[in-house]
């Protein structure tokens, strides 16, 4: 059993900067990442007008590089597969638009020329982000939410125009963030302050690639899928022979299965609550049969509770499963102290391959409900609106009243987000005020589905599942923790072009029951080449996100839920969050009858992850 090593912390990995008159900020960077256990390493001249460096211990996926007057920092998994040769090859040439072509997928970069005082900045459309702040004559920017955060000092406000949406569905829309001011540097663009631009910075997208061919039958379609996946795991492997693999399910099996077939040494690891009703099944058997060394990582609630109070250090948006994306983190740790320094895991299969059961299943569900009459959808949606009522079904109640609301947007607006954790008739009863906001909720969502009409309702409920962007700020927290980078050979730009090439029928095929495991074609190609036994192939899905959490939240983080509720941009009523906190017999049957992550807590996490940000800007 791997432990976490002792006084372990969430020490950042980053990259920072600042441009005009916002250097006399820069030096707020290092204090912010002394306080984390860090050291800035400043690439720049403190008297230059840009100014960049990194936060963090060496970590491979950190990257300096030197040419003249230029400097350049990039952070990212991608640096790991390919390396930096042609970054400080084309660092000569007298522009900055050679950037995004030459960054590998997911990495950012901070590109600093001193003699031209300019200040660079590009993002591939990876897990990595830039966070930037545009202040009086200057910019101070950061791929870590929160040190660019403690960097703005008194001037940090919370921005609760979007609190509503953000609320609803754990995301906040867009390129904002929770803080006033502090925006998302667009994915796949480059933007530059300083010479030799005079006008407006640009912004320049990255041309979308062209997708493959689908295959034409399914045997086709089979080796295809076979040479995709295998190529992606060579082109993440790289040279290194020696990996760590976070070992849950199939997906996580399934690339430990090819890795070990291409003849490359695994350690895997899995998460342990101390009760079997969570842990992923056979992941020790499944890895002795595939001659893979398991280690078993130690999740408490002491744990969770002490991560969840320095959400914000660690990750850069609140979050309806923070547990879940910490204990990702955690484990990310202590493979770091195993000496990886990255981590192979089964991200992104579920989405590629359409396979998350409860996304296929609410999309079929909100197409069959679409022809209630209005009436009935109304006086259903009165009753579960009804105090007395949420106070016995709880996340039920929401839940339903979340997916009849949604049948009042049109197509395919109502078929597109999750299920609403916090919707209006919750809100009045939490919130003590109501800020006024940019948009309302529905104006959002039907922004957000514009353009959408084509997709199938399958894959529009996984398109809109995707955009909360959980999965990225689980990844691009893990890693700026850890300094270990994270590969999927799901996410592999072959594997994912295929997939989305298929027609739904070869993912899903026609009278595949709604709760089916969906990606039929991944299961056939495994069983096919026997990449994998059966019982493996055949077992019934588990969420990654299982943990007893709903039980810490109500027992022994409860204390902790209240005091972090306490950092709240506004007055809460605690009588309200004590009926979510109850045990209800409603819950409990959701919890083994629906949700395949026994968790029906949602809005805990997200207004315990919402204050861990809120809270700095009182």
């Amino acid at each position: 059993m791997s432990r976490a090593p002792e006084g372990a912390a969430a020490t950042p990995h980053a990259l920072v900067g600042a441009w005009g008159a916002a250097v006399a900020m820069f030096d707020r960077f290092a204090v912010a990442a002394g306080r984390l256990g860090a050291r800035l390493d400043e690439q720049t001249a403190a008297t230059s007008r840009v100014r960049i460096g990194r936060v963090g211990r060496p970590a491979a996926v950190l990257q300096d590089h030197a040419h003249g007057s230029r400097r350049l920092v990039a952070l990212g998994s991608g640096l790991l597969t390919h390396g930096a040769t042609d970054l400080a090859a084309r660092m000569s040439r007298p522009d900055d638009a050679w950037l995004l072509d030459a960054l590998p997928d997911d990495v950012v970069a901070l590109l600093a020329d001193e003699r031209t005082e300019s200040l660079s900045i590009a993002g591939a459309a990876g897990n990595h982000r830039v966070y930037v702040a545009e202040v009086e004559g200057g910019a101070l920017v950061s791929t870590q939410l929160g040190l660019l955060a403690a960097a703005l000092g008194d001037a940090l406000r919370v921005d609760r125009s979007s609190e509503d949406f953000l609320l609803g569905f754990g995301f906040v829309p867009g390129t904002r963030t929770v803080y006033d001011g502090v925006m998302v540097h667009p994915a796949g663009t480059l933007r530059r302050w300083g010479a030799p631009a005079a006008e407006p910075p640009p912004v320049s997208p990255v041309s979308p690639a062209t997708p493959p061919e689908a295959p034409s039958d399914a045997v086709h379609a089979r080796r295809a899928l076979h040479d995709a996946f295998f190529e992606a795991l060579e082109s993440q492997a790289g040279a290194r022979r020696r990996h760590a693999v976070l070992l849950g399910g199939f997906d996580s099996a399934l690339v430990v299965a090819g890795l070990r077939q291409l003849g490359h040494e695994v350690e895997t690891y899995t998460f342990a609550f101390g009760d079997a009703r969570y842990e992923q099944r056979h992941a020790e058997e499944i890895a002795t049969q595939l001659g893979a060394r398991h280690h078993r990582v130690p999740i408490t609630p002491e744990i969770v509770g002490h991560a969840l109070e320095s959400f914000a250090d660690v990750m850069s948006q609140p979050s309806a499963q923070p547990h879940y994306q910490l204990h990702t983190t955690h484990a990310s740790q202590i493979i770091a102290a195993d000496g990886h320094d990255h981590v192979f895991t089964g991200d992104g299969c579920d989405a590629v391959f359409l396979g998350y059961p409860t996304v296929s299943r609410r999309a079929h569900l909100v197409d069959r409900l679409a022809a209630l009459p209005h009436g009935v959808r109304g006086a259903m949606l009165r009753l579960t609106s009804a105090r007395m009522v949420e106070r016995r079904l709880g996340h039920v109640a929401r839940v339903a009243r979340s997916t009849l609301g949604s049948l009042a947007l049109p197509w395919p607006a109502r078929g597109h987000l999750p299920t609403r954790y916090l919707d209006d008739a919750a809100l009045r009863r939490l919130r003590r005020d109501r800020p006024p906001q940019r948009e309302s909720v529905d104006q959002v969502r039907l922004r957000l589905a514009a353009g959408l009409e084509g997709l199938d309702p399958v894959r529009l409920a996984f398109h809109g599942n995707a955009l909360t962007g959980q999965s990225r700020a689980k990844v691009e927290g893990s890693v700026a923790t850890s300094g270990v980078a994270q590969f999927s050979p799901y996410l592999h730009p072959r594997v994912k072009g295929l997939a989305a090439s298929l027609p739904l029928e070869r993912l899903r095929p026609a009278g595949a029951a709604a709760g089916a495991p969906g990606k039929a074609l991944l299961i056939d190609m495994v069983r096919e080449r026997r990449l994998l036994p059966d019982y493996v192939i055949d077992m019934p899905k588990q969420s990654p996100s299982d943990s007893p959490i709903d039980a810490w939240y109500a027992g022994p983080l409860r204390p902790l839920v209240h005091r972090m509720l306490g950092g709240l941009p506004f007055e809460y009523d605690r009588a309200y969050v004590d009926e979510m906190l109850a045990r209800k017999r409603s819950e409990d049957w959701f919890r083994e009858r629906v949700s395949i992550s026994h968790h029906a807590l949602q809005a805990i996490g997200l207004l315990c992850s919402y204050a861990a940000f809120t809270v700095r800007a009182r």
